[in-house]
């Protein structure tokens, strides 16, 4: 992620003209729809349009609060809100969407054509340039810090963590990240923060570290609010690996609905036996949503889980039952030889039966002589699965314009 650079080849001319021809068009579109007359509400976009340049698609949000105050306005003055109130309200927040999305696209296109300037080697000089009032001096200054890789920029950095642009705190979060396990505790007060994009970025920061010493906070934030911090969360957890597979599977069954559904995400990462076992425990909670997760996580081990997930088709709740043969499905034709075996030698028909369900829905055309052999099946649930199974792979393969499969 780069810094938005205010400096761009779109003269302010072609600025003011992109906001003229826009206004008009959806000026226009709202005559011809609702019949519309525009009045005041076209000064408010002198605020608007800045907006939009300064913050991008962000822009949206001073949209927000502008067209609740042309609403409020509106039923002060006149004691109602009509169609026409909305639909201009609405345009605040649209045209400042837009507007922002355009100037995010040129930045990029600008960022893409231009080389960032070569690092000074000297890092008391950067360290000196993070002061600066020129927040692009400050990004390139920290990314240069973190390149370098000396611990003396880490308290530098971390004063950084709470600049008031959020690339320059993004950014100081990504350098910190690149200095390693000295950097962890500024790196966990930027975790426990209120910014969220400080936050993220220190999750996937102390993940590329791997010190187990951030483990307790990164458990604590899993609970975190912002529903993508918790995911970074997870995945830093699962970076640091068997250091935090015990306190995981610990929160896996005593954490709250938002810690466990992170454990569940970083026990799949971790993968291997312990792991698998406690993903295959948690299949069995009251809460589906937990289970839908767990299953999810299971799909993430791959291979690793089929054996496990296999055995747990002779569970006899119809709900755990589903969410393993949808697991099985997910891992797809990895799953189809072991699939075909416990279909062929399993003494559980619950196994048989689930076996020919997943591979049903693998659609694997190498399963179908396993389904055929189980037409015969002396369990007349385990036939009709197979049969279930069966015609779906034919209806599949129609479908892709393959060749009818025989029976």
């Amino acid at each position: 992620m780069r810094m938005r650079s205010t400096g761009s080849v779109w003269s302010r001319p072609a600025i003011i003209l992109l906001t003229a021809v826009l206004i008009i068009l959806l000026g226009a579109a709202a005559r011809v729809l609702y019949g519309i007359d525009v009045a005041y509400t076209d000064l408010l976009y002198l605020v608007l349009v800045p907006a939009a340049y300064w913050y991008r698609r962000h822009a949206a949000y001073p949209g927000m609060v502008v067209a609740a105050l042309h609403i409020i306005t509106v039923y002060i003055i006149t004691g109602h809100v009509g169609i026409n109130t909305l639909t201009r309200a609405v345009m605040l927040i649209i045209i400042p969407y837009l507007l922002g999305y355009f100037f995010e696209v040129a930045g990029r296109k600008i960022e893409g054509g231009h080389s960032a300037p070569a690092c000074d080697p000297d890092t008391r000089r950067l360290i000196a340039r993070l002061s600066s009032r020129n927040p692009e001096t400050r990004y390139q200054a920290v990314g240069c810090l973190g390149d370098a890789g000396d611990p003396a920029a880490i308290q530098p950095l971390a004063a950084l963590l709470d600049d008031p642009e959020s690339g320059v705190r993004w950014k100081a979060a990504e350098a910190l990240g690149k200095l390693g396990p000295p950097a962890v505790g500024p790196l966990i007060d930027g975790l426990r923060g209120g910014d969220v994009d400080v936050r993220w970025m220190a999750a996937v920061a102390l993940g590329d570290i791997a010190d187990p010493a951030a483990v307790p906070a990164l458990l604590e934030a899993l609970n975190d609010e912002d529903a993508y911090v918790r995911s970074r969360v997870a995945l830093a957890l699962a970076a640091i690996g068997k250091p935090a597979e015990t306190v995981l599977i610990t929160s896996l069954s005593t954490g709250n609905k938002r810690v466990r559904w992170g454990a569940a995400l970083a026990l799949g990462r971790i993968g291997g036996e312990v792991a698998t076992s406690a993903l295959i425990d948690a299949l069995c909670a009251p809460d589906e949503d937990m289970r839908r997760q767990t299953a999810s996580a299971l799909e993430d081990m791959g291979e690793a889980a089929i054996p496990t997930l296999i055995a747990m088709l002779r569970v006899s709740d119809p709900d755990i039952r589903r969410e393993v043969i949808a697991a099985l499905i997910q891992i797809g034709k990895p799953a189809t030889p072991s699939l075909a075996v416990a279909l062929r030698t399993s003494r559980d028909p619950r196994i048989r039966a689930g076996a020919a369900l997943a591979l049903g829905g693998i659609n694997d055309p190498e399963a179908v002589d396993a389904l055929n052999e189980a037409l015969n099946d002396d369990e007349e649930g385990v036939r009709l699965a197979a049969g279930e199974a069966l015609g779906g792979i034919r209806r599949h393969n129609l479908s892709e314009g393959a060749p009818e499969l025989h029976d």
